[in-house]
This record gives C-alpha cells, sequence and structure tokens, in this order.
C-alpha cells in the first residue's frame, strides 16, 4: 500500500474487494462500513509506516476519533474493487485532520463514489482522566518523510 506522490499532493492509497457482508437489504455497500473503512485505512498506515505505534496503543495510547464525515457520491456493491485515498489535510501536536476518497475499480479506471474526512487526536489516560498528548514522534516522521503536511492547525 503506497504512498504515491501527484502534483497537489500526497496520499497513502488502501486497495480491497467489497464482500457480500458489507450490503444491506437493498443490495449496496451499507453505509458504515465506509467510516470502518477510514479507521482501517488509517491502521494500514500505521502498520506499513510507523508499526511502533502498535506498542504506544498497547502500553495506552489512545488514537481517538473526535470527527468523522462522508458525502456518498455514487453507490458500491458486492465485489467490485475500492481505492482508498487518505491524504492528511492538516496537523498540530495533539490533532491530525484526515481526507479520504473512495473510488470504484474498474479496468484500471477510477470512479469517484465518496469523500470522506476525519479528525484524531492523540491522548492517554493520566490519573484516570483522558488527556491530549503529542503524537507518536514516528507518526509526524511518517508524515512528514511523505510531505503530507499542507497547513497547521
Amino acid at each position: 500500500m503506497p504512498f504515491i506522490k501527484t502534483e497537489t499532493g500526497a496520499y497513502f492509497e488502501y486497495r480491497f474487494t467489497t464482500s457480500f457482508e458489507e450490503t444491506n437489504l437493498v443490495g449496496n455497500i451499507y453505509f458504515a462500513n465506509y467510516a470502518l473503512w477510514q479507521g482501517k485505512c488509517r491502521e494500514m498506515f500505521i502498520k506499513e509506516y510507523c508499526s511502533d505505534v502498535v506498542k504506544e496503543i498497547n502500553d495506552g495510547l489512545k488514537l481517538i476519533t473526535v470527527d468523522l464525515g462522508l458525502q456518498f457520491v455514487s453507490q458500491l456493491f458486492a465485489l467490485q474493487d475500492v481505492v482508498i485515498r487518505m491524504s492528511l489535510e492538516a496537523q498540530s501536536e495533539f490533532r491530525m485532520m484526515m481526507n479520504f476518497e473512495y473510488y470504484r475499480s474498474e479496468n484500471e479506471a477510477l470512479h469517484l463514489v465518496c469523500k470522506g474526512h476525519q479528525s484524531t487526536t492523540s491522548m492517554k489516560l493520566v490519573d484516570d482522566v483522558l488527556t491530549l498528548v503529542p503524537f507518536p514522534k514516528s507518526m509526524i516522521d511518517a508524515v512528514e518523510q511523505y510531505k503530507l503536511i499542507q497547513q497547521t492547525i
């Protein structure tokens, strides 16, 4: 799952095929799966580019989604190939704002089906209170290495 650089920025790309399990009674992909896929894409980024963060999560770090949105353009159905492109819109010490574009892939052509966004914060329990903490250095380094930062929040 590579990072891809273009004239307008860079993005992390996650590819998969939808399943019947993800459909609703109408036969299209149930809307909640798009939100789940955002998390999966973010996790695959962590696995590939800053895997040491998993140990920090096991030691109490919490990457908490504080805002998430989806704007649907068309529908997906079972057994269609999907490409999700995740890019970082903005970042601060305690928050990352990411954009997601969902495409149906057919014969090497991409068709936009959904746009989304997500804001994530980094926290730990300190004296039984969730407290903001800086993102792990390896996450910051991964983002900076691929020059995803467009602005600071």
